[in-house]
């Protein structure tokens, strides 16, 4: 597992937390998302503005022009862009809910989601991030990472169980065999399964798509290729 770092870890999280609120939030609600002082978040918030990756309106802020900017320069995406529309679609079709994730350090990210209940959505919001070997879509990015970043994140999630790194690295190989994954959901859906296809830009893989299943039995017959099918169309 890669270091943090106390202040990047709060600046990260100031800008996905305006990110979410499109609306703005206010600097206490910044501050309580972070789990850090007002006063230590003001000097952060600050230099955010100033340099152009938070906007202050009203006392509201909300992401500024600097992150977009990034990416344009970088001239390609670095996770999918698929319209929410596309994502309700396949939920309509699939009759379960849909989530879209990438990658973000070490944990899988979810950046948009369709058809999940009031309080699957209510879990999403609360808890966007998961260690990529806890869900279905974190696994299929782990998966397609280059081999020695694999073992690395396998060897830190199952720390001192050399067998257990083992057993999802084998994990991950099927995955790759296969072309998707189907398993426990995670925390967030205790209980349910979930299966993963990878998105892919350029031949790479930069984000996963998955289905979550609350019943008691088998994934709805049909799932798996819906996901294949749309990620295969998604894909650039």
């Amino acid at each position: 597992m890669r270091n943090h770092h106390r202040t990047v870890d709060r600046v990260a999280g100031l800008l996905e937390a305006a990110a979410r609120r499109p609306g703005g939030s206010s600097l206490s609600a910044l501050a309580r998302r972070v789990g850090a002082p007002v006063s230590s978040v003001q000097k952060l918030v600050d230099g955010l503005v100033a340099t152009g990756y938070l906007d202050e309106r009203d006392r509201q802020y909300t992401l500024g022009p600097a992150p977009w900017m990034l990416a344009a320069r970088a001239g390609e995406p670095p996770v999918p862009a698929i319209p929410h529309e596309a994502l309700d679609q396949l939920a309509r079709h699939t009759g379960l809910p849909v989530l879209l994730a990438a990658r973000i350090g070490d944990d899988a990210v979810y950046l948009d989601w369709a058809g999940a209940d009031e309080g699957f959505d209510v879990a999403l919001s609360a808890r966007v991030r998961a260690p990529l070997p806890d869900t279905a879509a974190g696994r299929v990015l782990l998966a397609h990472l280059g081999q020695a970043q694999r073992k690395r994140v396998a060897l830190a999630a199952h720390e001192g169980d050399p067998g257990a790194a083992a057993a999802l690295l084998d994990t991950c190989a099927r995955i790759r065999a296969d072309g998707f994954e189907r398993g426990a959901s995670g925390a967030l859906l205790p209980g349910a399964v979930a299966v993963a296809v990878a998105l892919r830009h350029d031949g790479r893989v930069t984000g996963a798509l998955s289905a979550a299943d609350r019943g008691n039995g088998p994934l709805p017959a049909g799932v798996a290729e819906a996901l294949a099918d749309a990620a295969g169309a998604w894909s650039t």
